[in-house]
């Protein structure tokens, strides 16, 4: 049994709690918030048993005998100074996506993570899904032949942060899918973005990825718009795959148009659509579990890790840039 305890219980960090507490390999030790009514709630939606110690302060949890591993869920703008804690008291890590708001503290804790010999693991949920490892299978079996671009869209009109803006909330989902499947990062990137709520955090965006390989990758990210979206099209010379969430029937599609280049104009000769199969699945726990194998053989997969983390916090960064500099193209520094 693996002993845990969970920090942070918004949104994420109750979808950890149902995961977790009943989980045949986890031993659920202690549920921190710093809101005791957030706790109260939780406790009461999912049965917590008394044994569970329910906290609302998170240096209590280093008090827990036998813990092994710590689930953080909070603010992005928290997680560099209690990751940090919860290393140095030797605990491996879980850490909710972004790992932090600064590249060169993410550097950090991988480096202390790795010198300590404990996980760092990032919930990078998408790429624990089915659905995207079928969908790099077939590119790599060349389904769509060559890929040529692509692109994503993310909206939404609920769960609006208050600590990142809406690339770093949104678009690292559609980033971290597009570095994993082409395998390799972008060396350029462009920002546009625009503020409508009422806050300073840009809540609109537009963005462009340039790989080495030639692919670009264009990204809109919303908070504002109440038709949600949750669609990445790989686009290849021989057809597209199409990844869309919200058609839970089938979301991943496989679509090719025969077009006659030789002739002038080219003519398209008729379209071939395949819905892909699949078993349903819960891709926070397929997650959660690779986090658990992770300690249990002290090896994790490089999508989970603090390096592949790192690089898309880089990337973010240089989104920033481009942003506060009127979308001027920005080169990624990856050092």
């Amino acid at each position: 049994m693996i002993n845990i305890a969970i920090l942070g219980t918004g949104r994420w960090g109750s979808h950890f709690v149902k995961i977790f507490l009943n989980h045949s390999d986890v031993n659920l030790k202690a549920v921190c918030d710093s809101s005791q009514e957030r706790l109260n709630f939780v406790q009461e939606k999912y049965q917590i048993p008394q044994t569970v110690k329910l906290l609302t302060n998170w240096q209590e949890v280093s008090n827990i005998k036998e813990l092994d591993a710590v689930i953080i869920t909070t603010p992005a703008t928290s997680h560099y100074n209690l990751i940090k804690y919860f290393l140095n008291s030797n605990y491996h890590i879980l850490a909710e996506k972004p790992l932090t708001i600064n590249s060169n503290n993410a550097k950090e804790l991988t480096d202390l993570a790795n010198k300590n010999n404990l996980i760092l693991f990032v919930d990078h949920t998408y790429l624990f899904n089915p659905l995207i490892e079928q969908l790099n299978h077939k590119i790599q079996k060349g389904d769509i032949g060559d890929l040529k671009y692509g692109y994503a869209s993310r909206t939404h009109a609920d769960a609006i942060r208050g600590d990142v803006n809406v690339i770093w909330d949104l678009a690292i989902h559609d980033i971290s899918i597009f570095n994993y499947i082409l395998g390799e990062k972008p060396f350029q990137v462009r920002a546009e973005g625009q503020n409508f709520l009422s806050h300073k955090l840009i809540d609109v965006a537009w963005l462009k990825l340039f790989y080495p390989s030639g692919f670009v990758a264009t990204i809109h990210v919303s908070w504002l718009n109440a038709d949600k979206q949750r669609k990445l099209t790989m686009v290849g010379e021989k057809g597209s795959l199409v990844f869309d969430e919200m058609m839970s029937s089938s979301p991943l599609t496989l679509c090719r148009a025969n077009i006659h280049q030789d002739v002038s104009p080219m003519m398209v000769d008729g379209y071939d659509t395949e819905n892909i199969d699949f078993t349903p699945f819960n891709t926070l726990q397929l997650m959660g579990d690779r986090f658990l194998s992770a300690i249990k053989t002290n090896h994790q997969p490089r999508i989970s890790t603090g390096e592949f983390a790192t690089e898309l916090i880089q990337i973010l960064e240089a989104l920033d840039i481009s942003l506060e500099n009127n979308s001027a193209m920005v080169s990624v520094n990856y050092g």
